[in-house]
């Protein structure tokens, strides 16, 4: 039998202009933007912010699963088949593992931090807090736990310009029978004891906005425009190397008919 997908709205830049609205704060206008560079996103009280969305399974990149077999082959005398969950890693090759799993997010942080560096120095905004959106719509096998620490070792590593994060992660899972969608955001200090006092609203409004969203979605199941733009569901991740299966299995759905 044929599951039927439910469509499931993704966070997108459109959605995160309507949050930054709802918080009294907007995108940079033409005036303000300085020509012949990348510029943040947004300004509010006190802070430049820069939005990040990560839209594609990285573990689907060719180039990345030939890393990722060459750490194991090194390292490893190899059964049939190599769970991929950070967690099931063996700690002597987890740092280079994440690092391979972390280079399209090492990659725009990077960007971020000079995006933000840049509006701050032409606005004249220096003592503004420099904050990241990062926002995991595809890269799916990474739960929300291991994006959000991703983003914050690499914030802390490779950058000064980033005071804050704000993780954003949706995913949706769909077992036989059960359609679950979880929206996870937080909000990290790069640097210990601090705490950005909008933090909790936008939060509140990510969600929110998120509910009424969902509302939407589910009153017009039938509206192929909803479907365009949904976020399809976790699935297993797999790809083969010399006789081994390397594999990152989504999470179990339980049957809620059953239990």
């Amino acid at each position: 039998m044929m599951n039927v997908i439910f469509p499931i709205p993704r966070i997108t830049e459109s959605f995160f202009d309507t949050v930054i609205e709802k918080a009294e704060g907007r995108r940079l206008d033409d005036e303000e933007k300085a020509e012949g560079i990348d510029n943040a996103d947004y300004l509010m009280t006190g802070a430049v912010l820069e939005l990040k969305i990560f839209e594609e399974e990285g573990l689907e990149k060719k180039t990345r699963q030939e890393k990722i077999k060459k750490l194991f082959d090194q390292n490893y005398y190899l059964a049939s088949e190599v769970d991929l969950d950070i967690k099931t890693i063996p700690d002597a090759i987890k740092p280079e593992y994440k690092k391979i799993l972390g280079g399209p997010i090492q990659t725009a942080v990077k960007k971020a931090a000079k995006q933000i560096k840049a509006t701050k120095q032409h606005l004249g905004r220096s003592l503004d807090f420099g904050i990241l959106l990062a926002v995991n719509n595809g890269y799916a096998s990474l739960q929300h736990d291991e994006f959000d620490n991703l983003v914050l070792t690499h914030a802390r590593k490779d950058t000064s310009q980033i005071a804050f994060i704000i993780c954003t992660t949706l995913e949706h899972h769909q077992g036989d029978f059960d359609t679950y969608v979880f929206l996870k955001t937080h909000c990290y200090p790069i640097k210990g004891g601090l705490k950005y006092p909008q933090s909790d609203k936008l939060i509140e409004i990510i969600n929110g906005l998120f509910g009424e969203m969902m509302t939407i979605m589910m009153r017009n199941q039938m509206d192929p425009k909803l479907w365009d733009s949904s976020l399809l569901p976790v699935k297993d991740i797999h790809f083969d190397g010399d006789d081994v299966r390397y594999i990152r299995r989504a999470p179990e759905v339980p049957d809620s008919r059953f239990t």
